[in-house]
Order: C-alpha cells, then structure tokens, then sequence
C-alpha cells in the first residue's frame, strides 16, 4: 500500500463506522456550483494542491481530506487539504482547517460500482437502519482520496458522513 493511503475496515455490507481523531489540515477553500465542481473546477484545484503537498515537508503521509461545508442552494463548499505533521508549520500561501474528532459513517466508492451519489444514498439507508444519525454541526461530509488519484476521474474514493449514536 501507498505511504500516503489508509486502509479500509468495512463490514460485509460495505459500510462501517470509523474514528477520526483531531487533524489539523493545510490547504485551500473551493467554492462553486455543482455544475462548476463536475466540470473539473474541484479537480483542478486538488491537482495544484497535491503538487504542494508531495513537495512541503510539513505534511503527514495520508489521504488528501476534502471537508464540504454547508451551503446556498448549488452551492459547493469545500476545504481541501493535507493532514500536517505534529508541530508543523503551514507551508506559506495554504490556509488551514482543524478538523475535530469525529465518527464517520464510512464506505469506499470504486468508479466501476456507478455514481457517487447513488453510494451516499445507500450509505444514508444504512445510517437509518443503524439507528445512527447524522452529525450536520461542523461539515456535511468528507471524501478521503489516494494522493495519487486522479481527480477528474478518481478509481476509489473513501465517502464518510459524519455521525452519532441516536439519542
């Protein structure tokens, strides 16, 4: 396996829950419609970013994280970036995001199995019958994907939404 990837701990229905544990990360804010994300604006920007982040030494082996945040109708709201290395310093011109400790309602997406929707759908239907519900206070979902990937068309991407045991 790739120095920059995390394996997987699925259960035999392809979801699972997993912890996260505080990160902080560096890289850029994205925003656009869901329009300008699917024309590749998104995929661009992970691209500028990855060559960053194979050449700071700040930056911890890992996926790159992208965090969506909330929005206004098609608006797309992203952060993207690299988890930093204990006690590292930003690489200048990235902004930075602590992402908080989280459980995450987890399934990898392979580009053969269709559309990512579709699985984020499947994941919901999981998260009811699991008597989960969904944790919408800091960001929508997250996406871990390969540093390697291509983004345009990515092979596996490892979809997460956050949660919390029903009340």
């Amino acid at each position: 396996m790739c120095r920059w990837c995390e394996g997987a701990a699925l259960g035999l229905d392809g979801f699972a829950v997993e912890r996260r544990e505080d990160a902080r990360l560096a890289g850029i804010a994205w925003q656009g419609s869901h329009a300008d994300a699917v024309a590749g604006g998104l995929a661009e920007a992970l691209t500028r970013l990855r060559e960053r982040i194979v050449e700071e030494q700040s930056f911890a082996p890992g996926p790159l994280v992208v965090v969506t945040l909330a929005g206004q109708g098609d608006e797309v709201r992203c952060f993207a970036g690299g988890r930093l290395a204990e006690g590292a310093v930003p690489p200048s011109g990235l902004e930075t995001l602590a992402v908080a400790a989280s459980d995450y309602a987890v399934a990898n997406h392979h580009r053969a199995e269709g559309e990512v929707l579709d699985r984020y759908a499947a994941m919901l239907d999981w998260i009811r019958a699991e008597r989960l519900t969904r944790d919408r206070s800091n960001w929508q979902h997250r996406e871990e994907y390969p540093l390697h990937a291509d983004f345009a068309r990515p092979e596996a991407v490892r979809l997460m939404v956050p949660v919390k045991a029903a009340g």
